[in-house]
C-alpha cells in the first residue's frame, strides 16, 4: 500500500494545479518524518525535485517544498546523505531568504513609528516558567530557571522564534539553513561564503538584508569556522545598525547578537575593547531608534549580549542603565516587555555589582513607578515581577528599602487570585483569573526572602504570617506550576525563616511528603519538594525532623536508585538523603547500604557547593555510625571524594577522619582495597586524605 502511494505521489509531482503541488510537497515532508526508507532509494531524484520546487514562482508552493530541508536536516540518521547536494541546496536556501514584494506588502514597514501606541493585538501572550531547584544552577537556592535540563535552550529558541515566527519562504529558508549549519558545521561554509560575500556587497538592500539574515542563521553551527571572518564582518554589522532601511537595521542587530560570544571571548587581541565595546555601544544607540521594529531587535539583541557577557558587563552598568532609563520613557507597550527582560538579564549578569548607590538610584525609581501604577491584571505585570525578582537577588540587602510594599502587594495578589479562583470554581459565571500571577508573585517573594536572608522574618511575620498560610494553600493547589513555586518558596523560608515555619511543620510535612512521587509524574513539583525537605531537615535538626525521616526515605531512596530518574531530581534526592543522615544518623545510617552506591555515582559529578558539602558531611556521619554500610560502594565513595575541588575546612577534616577510620577497619587489606582504584585516584586519596 505504501509503495503504491509513493508511486502515485510522484506521478503528480509535475501537476499544473497549485493545490496538488502543495499537497505533493506536504506528503514528501510527511514521508521524511514517518517513512524515510521509502524515499531513500530515489533520494537524488527527490532532492533535485525539491531544489527545483523550492524555487517555484508561487511562494506558497516554494515554502511547502522548503519544509523538506528543515525536516530532512532534523533527522540525524538521514542528514549525512544530503552532503553531496549541499553545493546546490545552500545557495537555493540563501536566495529564498530575500524579501519578496508580497512579504514587504504584509509588513508594517514604518521607519518612524516609535510614538505610535501599540494595540493589545500587537502583544503576544506571555507565560511564566515556575522556578525549579537545580544543582547545576549553583548555590543560590531555588533561583534556577531550569527544569532539570530539558529547557536549557529555551531562551535561544525564543530568540530565533522572533525571526522565524510569521512563517514564510524567507523564514523557512533561514530556519533550514540554521538547522543545516548545526548538522554539518563548518562544512557548509564552502557553499555559504561565496553567496554571502556577493549578497553583503549588493546595492539592493533586500539582497544585503538576506545576507545578514544568513550570517546570523549560521552562527551557532559555524562559529569556529566564521571566527577568522568576524574581525571584518562584525564592524560592518555594527555600521548597519544605522542603515537607512529599518529592516536592515533590525536584522543586523539580531545577527550581530548571535556573534556576541565571539566578541567577548574570541581569540583576537583586545577582543573586548576592539569588538565588544563597539557592539555594545551600537546596540545601546539602536535601542533608541525611531522604529519600533529596530527597538525590539536591538533590545532583544542587547539582552542576548549581556547574558553572554555575564560579569564582563560590570564596567558598563552606568551607560547601560542610562539608556534603559531613557528607553522606559520612549517605548510603547510591546517593547516595554522586552525592556523589562533586558533589565532583569542585566541584574542576573552583574549580580552584586549592581548594588551601588548610583546604579540603584538610576534604576529603582523607574521600576517602582511602573510597579505602583500598573493594574494587577495588566499584561506587563508578568515581566515586571520577573524583572523585580532578578533585581532583588542582585541587590541582596540593598533591596531592603523597597521590599515591604513589593512584598505586601505580592502577598495580596496571591490571596486575591486564589480567592477569585475559588469563587470561579463555585460559580461558572465568574471568569477564573490567570494563576500565572500566583506563580510570579510566589517567585518574587522567594527572591525577596533570599535577598534579605534572616531579615525577611519581619516581613513574613506581618499580619499573622498570612504568607505562610497562602504557601500552604499553594502546596496543594490543583495546578502543578503553583505547587512547584510554592515548594521553592518553602525551601527559601526554611533556610531563612525556620522559626516561623516550625509551629506549622507537622501540617507542612503532611502536604510535602506525598509530593515526592516515586513516579515523578509532576517532575518539578517532586524536585522542589525533595529539595525543600532537605532544607527543613538542616534547620530543624534531629529532634524536630526525626518523625518525618522514615516517610521521606521511603520515597527518596527509590527515586535515587531508579536509574531512569531525571538527573536533577536524583541529585536533589541524594542531597536530601545526605542531609537527613547528617541530622538523624540513627535513623538513616542503618539503611546506608541500600542507597550508597547510587548516591556516590549521582553526586560525584555535581559541582562543589554548600548543599553538596552538607550532603557529604551527612554521608560521612552515616559511615561513622555504620562503616560496613559503605563496603559495596567503597570505590565509588573514594572517586566521589577525590572529585571534590575545593572542600571547606570542616568537610576536609571529616574526609581525613573518615578515611582514617575506614583504613583502621580494613587493617592489612587497606592497600588491596585502594589498589582497585585507578592510579591517579589512588594517589589523590593518599595525598589529600592521608590514607
Amino acid at each position: 500500500m505504501m509503495d503504491t502511494f509513493v508511486v502515485e505521489l510522484f506521478k503528480r509531482a509535475n501537476d499544473e494545479n497549485a493545490e496538488v503541488l502543495k499537497s505533493v510537497c506536504k506528503a514528501v515532508v510527511a514521508l521524511v518524518d514517518s517513512r524515510p526508507d521509502k524515499l531513500m532509494p530515489e533520494l537524488e531524484n527527490v532532492v533535485n525535485y525539491m531544489i527545483h520546487t523550492t524555487q517555484h514562482s508561487d511562494p506558497d508552493i516554494a515554502m511547502e517544498a522548503c519544509e523538506f530541508w528543515l525536516s530532512f536536516c532534523e533527522q540525524k540518521e538521514l542528514v549525512e546523505s544530503l552532503k553531496p547536494f549541499l553545493n546546490r541546496v545552500v545557495p537555493t536556501l540563501m536566495r529564498g531568504m530575500v524579501y519578496s514584494e508580497e512579504d514587504l506588502l504584509m509588513l508594517d514597514n514604518d521607519d518612524n513609528d516609535a510614538v505610535v501606541p501599540d494595540s493589545d493585538q500587537d502583544i503576544r501572550p506571555r507565560h511564566h516558567r515556575a522556578r525549579t531547584h537545580d544543582q547545576h544552577q549553583g548555590d543560590a537556592g531555588s533561583d534556577g530557571e531550569s527544569d532539570g535540563g530539558d529547557d536549557s535552550d529555551d531562551d535561544s529558541d525564543d530568540d530565533l522564534d522572533d525571526y522565524y515566527a510569521e512563517w514564510s519562504l524567507r523564514k523557512c529558508s533561514a530556519a533550514s539553513l540554521d538547522v543545516m549549519s548545526t548538522a554539518f558545521g563548518d562544512q557548509i561554509l564552502d557553499f555559504v561564503l561565496p553567496v554571502l560575500r556577493e549578497e553583503l556587497a549588493s546595492d539592493d538592500w533586500r539582497v544585503k538584508e538576506a545576507g545578514v539574515l544568513a550570517l546570523g542563521a549560521i552562527a551557532d553551527g559555524c562559529m569556529s569556522g566564521m571566527g577568522p571572518h568576524m574581525p571584518s564582518l562584525l564592524p560592518y554589522l555594527v555600521q548597519w545598525f544605522k542603515h537607512e532601511k529599518a529592516l536592515v537595521r533590525s536584522i543586523a542587530c539580531w545577527s550581530a547578537s548571535r556573534y556576541g560570544k565571539w566578541a567577548i571571548y574570541g581569540a583576537e587581541p583586545n577582543t573586548v575593547k576592539v569588538y565588544f565595546e563597539p557592539l555594545l555601544a551600537g546596540l545601546l544607540e539602536a535601542m533608541m531608534d525611531t522604529s519600533k521594529r529596530v527597538q525590539e531587535a536591538a533590545c532583544s539583541a542587547f539582552a542576548t549580549i549581556e547574558e553572554d557577557a555575564g560579569p564582563y558587563m560590570a564596567p558598563y552598568i552606568q551607560p547601560v542603565l542610562e539608556t534603559l532609563a531613557r528607553a522606559f520613557g520612549l517605548y510603547q507597550r510591546k517593547n516595554l516587555i522586552i525592556l523589562y527582560d533586558a533589565v532583569g538579564t542585566l541584574a542576573e549578569a552583574v549580580g552584586p555589582e549592581l548594588n551601588q548607590p548610583q546604579y540603584v538610584q538610576l534604576l529603582m525609581p523607574t521600576i517602582l513607578e511602573r510597579w505602583e501604577n500598573l493594574q494587577t491584571y495588566d499584561q506587563h505585570m508578568f515581566p515586571l515581577f520577573e524583572c523585580l525578582s532578578a533585581i532583588a537577588l542582585a541587590l541582596g540587602s540593598g533591596f531592603k528599602p523597597y521590599a515591604q510594599p513589593i512584598y505586601e502587594r505580592s502577598v495580596q495578589i496571591v490571596g486575591e487570585t486564589l480567592q477569585m479562583c475559588q469563587q470561579a470554581s463555585q460559580d461558572p459565571s465568574i471568569d477564573a483569573p490567570n494563576k500565572d500571577l500566583v506563580i510570579v508573585a510566589l517567585d518574587l517573594i522567594s527572591s525577596i526572602v533570599q535577598a534579605l536572608g534572616e531579615e525577611s522574618q519581619g516581613l513574613i511575620a506581618q499580619h499573622n504570617c498570612v504568607a505562610l498560610q497562602l504557601v500552604g494553600m499553594c502546596m496543594v493547589d490543583a495546578e502543578t506550576d503553583v505547587r512547584q513555586s510554592a515548594f521553592a518558596l518553602l525551601g527559601d523560608l526554611a533556610m531563612h525563616c525556620f522559626a516561623l515555619i516550625q509551629p506549622q511543620l507537622g501540617e507542612i510535612m503532611q502536604q510535602l511528603v506525598p509530593q515526592i512521587d516515586y513516579n515523578y509524574q509532576h517532575l518539578n513539583v517532586c524536585n522542589n519538594a525533595a529539595w525543600s525537605a532537605g532544607e527543613l531537615a538542616l534547620k530543624g535538626g534531629d529532634e524536630v525532623i526525626k518523625p518525618y525521616v522514615t516517610p521521606l526515605l521511603e520515597r527518596l531512596v527509590p527515586l535515587l536508585n531508579n536509574e531512569n530518574t531525571p538527573l536533577t531530581l536524583a541529585e536533589n534526592a541524594a542531597i536530601t538523603i545526605g542531609r537527613l543522615g547528617l541530622v538523624s544518623p540513627s535513623v538513616v545510617a542503618p539503611n546506608l547500604e541500600a542507597f550508597a552506591q547510587r548516591w556516590c555515582v549521582v553526586l560525584s559529578s555535581v559541582k562543589d557547593n554548600d548543599e553538596k558539602s552538607s550532603a557529604f558531611q551527612g554521608m560521612m556521619t552515616m559511615i561513622s555510625a555504620n562503616p560496613h554500610g559503605i563496603s559495596k560502594a567503597f570505590l565509588l565513595f573514594c572517586q566521589a571524594a577525590v572529585n571534590w575541588q575545593t572542600p571547606d575546612a570542616r568537610l576536609m577534616e571529616m574526609f581525613v577522619q573518615t578515611f582514617a577510620g575506614l583504613k583502621q577497619m580494613a587493617g592489612d587489606e587497606w592497600e588491596a582495597s585502594i589498589g582497585m582504584l585507578d592510579p591517579q585516584s589512588r594517589q589523590l586519596v593518599k595525598e589529600r586524605f592521608n590514607a
